[in-house]
C-alpha cells in the first residue's frame, strides 16, 4: 500500500503500524522531493528511499533509517540522488563497485597467517574429495608451524616481495637442511599462487644433498641392546620400523584391519601413503610372531596395533624431541653425539635411517633394485635407484670380474680357506676375539 503526505516529524511519529508494510510518498511540503519515499515495517522500522526511472527501469536507492536520518538530510540526499541519475550514474552500481573496491583492499591486506588459514580450509577440502592425503595436511601444519609462522605469519601478504621472499629461505637455511627450505618454498608457491604476483613463483629449489646414513651390524646390535631396556611398546615399533622397512607414519599408524595374519601380508592403504595402490609388504617369521604377540594382549576393540590414550590420533607418535623414547634409545645405544654441531646432527641416527638400512642390506647381500623398490613401496624404480643403484653396482662389479676372468682365462675358482679369510677379515675385533676364544676352548 502506498500514501502520498506530507513528511514532518509528527505525522511520522502519529502513524499507526500495520500488519503489512506500507510505503509513504512525500508530498504536499514546500521542500517536498518527487521520488523520496519512506517505507514502513510491522516492527515499526521506518526506510527512507529514492525511486526513479532510470534508463527504462525503476531504480530504488536506500538512503537510510528514520529517526537516526532526519527529514531534511534525507531530502538532501535524494536530491543529490536525483541529479547522479540524471548524469547517468546509478548510485546502487557506484556502491556495489565501491563495496568490491573496499573487498579488493581488504584481501591485500591480509596476513600472511590468514593466507595459510585460507590455503588451509581448501586442503581440507581435497582431502574430504579423495585429491589429497590427511598425512600430507599434517606435514604442510609441521613445516609452517616450524619454520615459517614465527617469521612472517605477522606480516601483510603484498608486503612480501620476490627480495623479502628469498631473504627469508636464505634465513631458513641458515638453521636448517636444504630439504626443509625446499619444503617451505614448496608450500609458500602453493599459499601464494592465487595472489596477482606470486613473490616465490620464479624462485627454485636446490639441490639437496641425499642422506646415506645406515647402521652397520655393530650398531644394530647396540640398538638391539638397547630395545632391552623399553617398555614392549616402544620396544616392538622399533623393531617394526627396521625389520619391515616402511615409513614411520605408516608403522605408527598400522591398525588391526590392515593386517592379513594367513597370508603373512601388511596391507598399507592409499590413505597412508604416496601411491594410487595399496601396497602390499610382506611379513617374515619375526615380524608375525611380535604382531601375534600383541594382537594376543591387544584390548578388545583396540583399533591401533600400536596404541597411545594420551594422543590425539589414537596411535604412537613420535617427535624425535629429548624425552622422547628414539632419543632414549638412541642415546643409550651411542647412537647420537652429545655435541649440538651441525655436523654432529648428522651423525645421530634417526628412525628413517632404519628403513635405509634394511633396504640397503638388501641390496648389498645380492637383493636387486626391482625388489628393494617393491619392499619401499616406491611408486617410480628410479628413486629407488636413485638412492640405492651405487650398492647394486658392486655386485655387479664381482659378478663382472669373475666373468671377465673366466673369458682371458685367468679366473682362478676361490677356495674355501681364502673365503673363510675374507670372512673372518670383516668382523668386528670383538667377534674376532669371541670367534678365537671358540677355538681354544677345549672341546
Amino acid at each position: 500500500m502506498s500514501i502520498e503526505t506530507s513528511f514532518t516529524k509528527r505525522a511520522f511519529e502519529q502513524l499507526e503500524i500495520g500488519q503489512k508494510r506500507f510505503r509513504i510518498a512525500d508530498f504536499g511540503h514546500r521542500d517536498s522531493i518527487n521520488g523520496l519515499i519512506l517505507d514502513v515495517f510491522p516492527s515499526g522500522k521506518k526506510v527512507f528511499r529514492f525511486r526513479r526511472k532510470h534508463l527504462g527501469k525503476d531504480v530504488t536507492v536506500t538512503i537510510g533509517e528514520f529517526p537516526h536520518l532526519t527529514i531534511e538530510n534525507a531530502r538532501k540526499q535524494a536530491k543529490h540522488i536525483a541529479v547522479d541519475l540524471a548524469e547517468g550514474v546509478n548510485p546502487n552500481e557506484a556502491k556495489r563497485l565501491a563495496k568490491q573496491e573496499a573487498e579488493r583492499k581488504e584481501a591485500l591486506s591480509m596476513s600472511v597467517q590468514q593466507l595459510f588459514e585460507s590455503f588451509e580450509a581448501e586442503f581440507m577440502v581435497k582431502i574430504k574429495t579423495g585429491e589429497r592425503r590427511l598425512n600430507s595436511l599434517k606435514d604442510i601444519q609441521s613445516t609452517w608451524k616450524n619454520h615459517i609462522q614465527p617469521r612472517i605469519a605477522h606480516l601483510p601478504v603484498e608486503s612480501i616481495t620476490t627480495v623479502e621472499a628469498e631473504n627469508l629461505l636464505k634465513l631458513i637455511i641458515t638453521k636448517n637442511s636444504a630439504a626443509v627450505r625446499n619444503k617451505c618454498l614448496t608450500l609458500l608457491k602453493s599459499m601464494f599462487n592465487e595472489q596477482a604476483i606470486n613473490p616465490f613463483g620464479r624462485i627454485k629449489k636446490l639441490a639437496a644433498v641425499k642422506r646415506e646414513r645406515i647402521l652397520n651390524q655393530h650398531e644394530v646390535r647396540a640398538l638391539l641392546e638397547s630395545l632391552e631396556f623399553e617398555a614392549p611398546l616402544y620396544r616392538d615399533v622399533v623393531m617394526l620400523l627396521l625389520l619391515t622397512g616402511q615409513r614411520k607414519s605408516c608403522v605408527f599408524s598400522m591398525e588391526w584391519r590392515e593386517i592379513d595374519h594367513q597370508r603373512g601380508v601388511w596391507i598399507i592403504p592409499t590413505s597412508k601413503i604416496k601411491s594410487k595402490k595399496p601396497h602390499a609388504v610382506p611379513l617374515t617369521k619375526e615380524v608375525m610372531a611380535i604382531l601375534e604377540r600383541r594382537s594376543h594382549e591387544a584390548a578388545h576393540g583396540v583399533k591401533y596395533v600400536f596404541p597411545a590414550e594420551r594422543s590425539h590420533s589414537g596411535h604412537i607418535t613420535e617427535n624425535a624431541g629429548k624425552g622422547s623414547f628414539w632419543y632414549r634409545i638412541t642415546e643409550r645405544a651411542g647412537l647420537r653425539s652429545p655435541e649440538k654441531s651441525a655436523t654432529a646432527k648428522e651423525d645421530n641416527v634417526t628412525i628413517h635411517d632404519l628403513r635405509r638400512t634394511i633396504a640397503s642390506w638388501s641390496v648389498m647381500r645380492g637383493g636387486n633394485i626391482q625388489t628393494t623398490s617393491k619392499l619401499l613401496g616406491h611408486s617410480d624404480i628410479s628413486i629407488t635407484a636413485s638412492t640405492y643403484a651405487h650398492l647394486d653396482v658392486e655386485n655387479v662389479r664381482a659378478e663382472l670380474g669373475i666373468t671377465t676372468a673366466q673369458l682371458l682365462g685367468t679366473y682362478v675358482p676361490e677356495s674355501k680357506v681364502d673365503k673363510l679369510v675374507k670372512e673372518i677379515e670383516q668382523l668386528l675385533p670383538e667377534e674376532r676375539q669371541e670367534l678365537l676364544g671358540r677355538i681354544e676352548a677345549p672341546f
